[in-house]
């Protein structure tokens, strides 16, 4: 009976999009991107067209023992990969699918976008986003590049809808994770990079994904927890022996970071490890917020992170999990939430509104 319960657990916690999305090579099944049917395009100006808006419905966040700050800021947050089935032979997502929607809020909206829930009025759109494999490069050249250019269109679409009908004049914060962070980068580069907007940018956390000091000319990384009109970024590994990495299949390839810039998402800093004081909070699955549970054990274009110190059973469920990139932000959850607010606060002192 115990082993049912176990599988039932592990199940549950990696469909919740916390952690590990496959640690072995996948065979994707496809059709021809030229023969695909897109869903039609999402209008901005409907309130039906964005998984959380200031004016929508907002229950998936109830459970979460947060105080609202309620600042006069805005967050738009741009959700992961979450078209992941090997057996959906569709490019990009179909948005107005009800089975797609429930997911995407009952797994990223839910345990990662409710970080920067509390600071101030969250935007989450919908958008047709790019099907995991086109990300490998045999999908890359054979439509995959085209599907990933279709999912920035909505984004790009969304947030200059957001800018006209929505915004107010108010700060922004830029927020998103692995394909999302790959969006909000060119969000970045269309939108503030030495543009009049980004004297609104309160901060961008671009989470899970890879930022060189070749992407922004005027925009940097932030090196200290007070800093505001910049942005932050980390890509998390498990650490583990050598010869256990050369069995994973991991997300993000780290040859690919080797460049990457890097943030520590406990300090804020430069720092190169903490102790298990320094965390904020871990977000579990029961939407419970545990301190003191992780420690960065060493950084320098990515952070490694010792399995997360908490009660047996939780450690146990834990332990089967080799690739965090799923990770990224429930590890740090309540870390970001706290900085988020901090920054918000330390910007609009200094802002005009």
């Amino acid at each position: 009976m115990k082993k049912y319960v176990l599988f039932f657990c592990l199940t549950c916690f990696v469909s919740c999009g916390l952690l590990s999305e496959k640690n072995k090579p996948v065979v994707y099944n496809s059709e021809s991107y030229s023969e695909f049917k897109f869903s039609k395009a999402p209008d901005y100006k409907d309130i039906n067209s964005w998984a959380v808006h200031p004016n929508g419905n907002h229950d998936v966040f109830k459970g979460f023992k947060q105080n609202l700050e309620d600042l006069p800021v805005d967050v738009f947050f741009i959700y992961p990969t979450l078209l992941t089935d090997k057996n959906n032979t569709n490019w990009n997502a179909d948005i107005y699918d009800e089975s797609t929607r429930d997911y995407i809020l009952g797994s990223s909206v839910k345990f990662q976008a409710s970080a920067w829930y509390s600071t101030g009025d969250l935007y989450i759109p919908f958008y047709r986003q790019a099907h995991f494999r086109v990300f490998r490069d045999s999908f890359w050249n054979n439509g995959g590049k085209e599907a990933f250019e279709m999912a920035y269109s909505d984004i790009k679409e969304a947030f200059k809808t957001y800018l006209e009908e929505f915004n107010n004049d108010r700060p922004i914060i830029i927020a998103g994770h692995s394909q999302g962070a790959g969006h909000a980068k060119r969000l970045l580069k269309d939108f503030f990079d030495n543009k009049p907007l980004q004297e609104k940018l309160v901060a961008a956390y671009l989470i899970g994904t890879k930022v060189t000091n070749e992407d922004f000319e005027t925009i940097s990384l932030m090196k200290n927890k007070n800093e505001t009109g910049g942005f932050v970024t980390w890509n998390t590994y498990r650490l583990l022996p050598e010869r256990k990495t050369k069995k994973i299949s991991y997300t993000i390839n780290q040859e690919w970071i080797k460049d990457a810039l890097c943030t520590n998402p406990i300090t804020w800093n430069q720092n190169t490890s903490t102790q298990y004081n320094d965390h904020k909070g871990f977000l579990y699955l029961n939407k419970k917020v545990f301190p003191n549970s992780v420690k960065i054990e060493s950084m320098d274009n990515k952070i490694f992170v010792k399995l997360p110190k908490m009660d047996i059973f939780k450690t146990l469920l834990l332990s089967s999990v080799k690739d965090y990139h799923k990770a990224d932000v429930n590890l740090f959850w309540e870390d970001i939430r706290i900085n988020s607010i901090n920054r918000s606060k330390i910007f609009l002192e200094n802002y005009n509104l």
